[in-house]
């Protein structure tokens, strides 16, 4: 614990250092700017979290579409290392959490169909359409962008937007420019200190061949992190539990005793260790002062380890416990406490590995000339890696358990039952899971652009567009059951008890229990000899895979205009991108072997080839317009049509029979969710970087995907077919307030303080097939706010930021009863102080998640249901289903810009 303690003695001293040595040095630093003649697109910000701020609102200003940025305070600085934690501060944008409290997902405008891009390139994590972001650092990236409004130019793919990400480029900055961050992290629910690396260094140079340019930058990190939680399962009927009518009888037979209660619940310490890496290369040349030339490799590294170790109750029938008390909800059949005796008691201990890695090569070039300016460029992507599982469960039965379902977290009570004792428990199983993805693309595009001296046709762009992109997924899982009582080696000398700490006090009654030692499950070949199956690799049957190609072909023309002898002046642009989508799915179902061109998996099966696809077309059209009351007074207007193509593993054409007249399959004519977008935004600008922003936007979606089984006729035969199909509308609409201001009228020190707020109202209304109600957007919380409190003057940079999301829903129908999975209001409050030694060196402390928040998820009750809470907002009553201890963590690092 001592390094923790130095730890947090360093950051407190720092934030002390900070608010004390403020006043003293409250004289203002001349912001110097770095952007040399011949720098282009790119404006990569050196100097404080002000300019910063005040960069971000200068893209969105002078931008042709409504967009919001976020801009490095230095040459590899953005605010936050994961760039899903960035993105959460900017308006309009949503995230969740994983289990250990990182940012790992998001949705923009309420929709989570969102396309990611690096440097306007499509960037993607194995076989998905879209990028993992919380595997991206953000210590090699100079910028984000999130675009609300499309224009013709674009990659489509997105609904909800298109982030883009930037990566620096060598002729982006004057001359010499290096940088370089070392520190170090304290997770505290882990209790472990690991370190984050990374620099960059950039030089120009002017030779015999024209100008020449270099950047190379590096990045490695160790992100350990942990979580805890109590939850059940979905909640089911029971009719041998509890007699409901009153009769003397628990009668299973007329249904008259029916209750619904989970069939099991759980607590579970959760710790992963994630390593993250990067190296990052651009060369620019530009032999004459028309033509550039660059190329562009990044390859990135994530990887590591996920442990988990779970304590499950199980009183379902067939697990042969006998209920004893059993109380209800007022007025309902819902159980709020629950005993049973002779209950199943389950440990398991799993382990992952997720190592992967992603390769992006970029060679371009642009010529421009008097008005014309030609782009090219080719690229390259892969990203691939396999996923690994596995788990061994141990098994024993408790005298008594009582399961609590009253409160805002599942409780679990064991009576009588010492989980920590080896000698109650015996082997029950093992499991084994692989998964191998891997995706790649070809993209190769031309770009041209004539500028006119005069209006009102200020410019004329066109371009062309194709990629092939492949994507290819195999899975295998097996499982296996003893045939004996146990391990190859008594359970004492390979188990271990959890931390005894857990839960915080909220689950007093179960804070340990033992599991199987998480190292031993490490090693996948120790791990199968020690439960008895064979140690060499488990086949993948042919029928799990799926091998998709698509290849598109694109067009666009878009017309730039400016109508400025207008009482009030209008710009923008209009334009239409055309898109052709021909993909091809490549998939195995089971066959026999004497079935024509039948072949034989690695797993001694037979399988027949299936091809599936359907091509498509589309035509987007755009409209991006501003009206300029005054100078910083604008009114910006825009229309576009958008689509989302369906998910790889979606578009499957295999099919699977069962001998009960059902079967469930892919679907190779999924076509695109399409969406009308409809925008207005009124901004004003005041101060340099004050802004003020009123933002409407709605979109009407059609062709929702979703999963419901129809009657096909199958060779003569008449099936219930489960697929994904094209089938929901919906409506999605809100607002967006944004406002940010330095107040530099105040007097001495206190002109250093500043504010960034921003409030986002989304509703939605999208159709439920088969039913009579709609339902709101899944991840998507009516009401969301970000409020950063600032300051800043001569070497002192602090700002406190805090963000909340309202509820949302996790998943439209979460059990049987067709209730939404919600998740819980969830808030997070951040830290961050930096105070800068000298011209070049800089100390910061960030603190992440300092309220310890908790993330809380619950079945709501079904739509059609009558009773309403007393908030009136959903049916009563809510029933818990998990709460999660998400992590907090403090870092401290120094950063060295030159």
């Amino acid at each position: 614990m001592t390094i923790k303690n130095s730890l947090m003695t360093s950051g407190a001293c720092l934030a002390a250092l900070l608010l004390t040595t403020g006043p003293a040095f409250a004289q203002e630093t001349a912001a110097p700017t770095d952007q040399g003649a011949g720098a282009e697109d790119t404006v990569v910000v050196v100097t404080g979290l002000r300019k910063s701020f005040q960069s971000a609102t200068d893209i969105k200003r002078k931008s042709a579409q409504i967009v919001d940025s976020i801009v490095a305070e230095d040459i590899g600085k953005l605010p936050d290392t994961n760039i899903a934690e960035t993105l959460q501060r900017i308006p309009g944008v949503q995230i969740a959490r994983n289990t250990r409290g990182e940012g790992n997902a998001y949705v923009v405008h309420g929709l989570k169909q969102v396309m990611t891009t690096l440097n306007g390139r499509l960037l993607f994590t194995n076989a998905n359409r879209s990028a993992t972001l919380l595997d991206f650092s953000a210590d090699i990236l100079s910028g984000v962008d999130v675009y609300k409004t499309a224009t013709a130019d674009q990659i489509e793919g997105g609904l909800g937007g298109l982030i883009n990400i930037h990566a620096a480029r060598p002729f982006d900055f004057k001359g010499l420019r290096a940088s370089a961050t070392v520190a170090a992290n304290y997770s505290a629910i882990h209790d472990e200190v690991t370190p984050r690396l990374s620099g960059i260094v950039s030089n120009r140079w002017q030779t015999a061949h024209g100008e020449f340019g270099a950047l190379l930058g590096f990045q490695y990190e160790q992100i350990d992190s942990g979580g805890y939680q109590t939850g059940t399962n979905a909640y089911v009927n029971r009719n041998d539990l509890y007699d409901l009518n009153g009769d003397g009888h628990v009668n299973s037979a007329n249904g008259a005793d029916i209750i619904q209660i989970p069939t099991n619940a759980k607590a579970q310490y959760e710790r992963g260790e994630r390593r993250r890496g990067a190296l990052y290369s651009s060369m620019q040349w530009r032999p004459n002062d028309d033509l550039t030339l660059y190329t562009d490799l990044l390859w990135t590294y994530s990887g590591g380890h996920s442990s988990t170790k779970v304590l499950t109750v199980k009183y379902a029938a067939a697990d042969g416990a006998v209920a004893g008390p059993i109380t209800l909800k007022p007025g309902t059949n819902i159980v709020d406490t629950a005993t049973f005796t002779n209950p199943i008691v389950q440990v398991q201990q799993g382990f992952s590995d997720n190592p992967y890695n992603n390769y992006n090569a970029a060679f371009g070039g642009k010529y421009h000339h008097d008005h014309l300016t030609v782009g090219a460029e080719l690229s390259f992507q892969r990203s691939a890696g396999p996923f690994y599982s596995r788990s061994i469960v141990l098994q024993g039965r408790a005298p008594k358990a009582t399961i609590g379902l009253s409160g805002d977290q599942p409780d679990i009570n064991l009576t009588g039952f010492d989980a920590t004792s080896t000698a109650n428990f015996a082997y029950a199983s093992y499991s084994d899971l692989g998964q191998r993805t891997n995706g790649k693309e070809t993209v190769a595009k031309i770009d041209v652009r004539y500028d006119f001296d005069t209006g009102p046709l200020t410019a004329v762009l066109g371009g062309l567009y194709y990629s092939d992109h492949d994507a290819n997924n195999n899975v295998y899982s097996v499982s296996f059951s003893p045939a004996n009582s146990g391990l190859r080696v008594p359970l004492s000398a390979v188990t271990e008890l959890t931390p005894d700490d857990l839960f915080d006090g909220k689950n007093s009654s179960l804070n340990q229990w033992v599991t199987v030692k998480r190292d031993i499950l490490a090693k996948m070949r120790d791990t199968r000899i020690l439960v008895g199956v064979s140690p060499n690799d488990q086949a993948y049957p042919l029928n799990n895979a799926y091998n998709y190609n698509e290849k598109i072909t694109g067009a666009y023309l878009e017309a730039m205009f400016a109508f400025d002898t207008l009482p009030v002046p209008i710009d923008g642009n209009i334009g239409v991108r055309q898109v052709h989508t021909d993909g091809v799915n490549h998939v195995y179902q089971v066959a026999m072997a004497t079935t024509p061109n039948a072949v034989k998996g690695s797993d001694g099966k037979y399988y027949t080839a299936v091809t599936g696809g359907k091509p498509y077309d589309n035509l987007l059209p755009s409209l991006n317009v501003r009206a300029r009351f005054t100078d910083d007074l604008f009114l910006r207007l825009a229309y576009s049509k958008a689509i989302s193509r369906p998910e790889f593993g979606n578009l499957s054409p295999a099919l699977v029979l069962n001998n009960t007249g059902t079967g469930s399959g892919g679907n190779p004519a999924l076509e695109p969710v399409k969406a009308d977008q409809y925008d207005a935004s009124l901004e004003y600008y005041f101060g340099g970087s004050n802004m003020l922003a009123l933002s409407l936007f709605q979109k009407n979606v059609t062709g929702f995907i979703q999963k419901f089984a129809v009657t096909e006729e199958i060779n003569g035969t008449s099936y219930q077919i489960s697929r994904p199909r094209n089938a929901g509308t919906g409506d999605i609409k809100g607002y967006e307030v944004s406002y940010q201001q330095f107040f530099d009228f105040l007097p001495g020190y206190w002109s250093g303080l500043g504010v960034q707020a921003n409030y986002t109202y989304v509703d939605s209304a999208l159709s439920v097939l088969g039913q009579s109600y709609t339902a709101a957007a899944e991840q998507l919380s009516k009401n969301s706010y970000n409020l950063t409190g600032i300051y800043e003057k001569g070497p002192v940079s602090m700002h406190l930021s805090y963000n909340w999301r309202d509820k949302y829903i996790q998943t439209t129908s979460g059990d049987s009863f067709n209730r939404p999975l919600m998740v819980a209001p969830l808030e997070s409050l951040d830290f961050s102080a930096t105070y800068k030694l000298n011209e070049r060196m800089s100390i910061k402390f960030d603190a992440v998640n300092l309220t310890k928040a908790y993330q809380h998820q619950y079945y709501g009750p079904s739509p059609l249901a009558t009773v309403t809470n007393a908030s009136g907002d959903y049916s009563a009553p809510l029933l818990p289903t998990l709460a999660n201890q998400l992590d907090h963590s403090f870092e401290i690092g120094f950063h060295y810009a030159y």
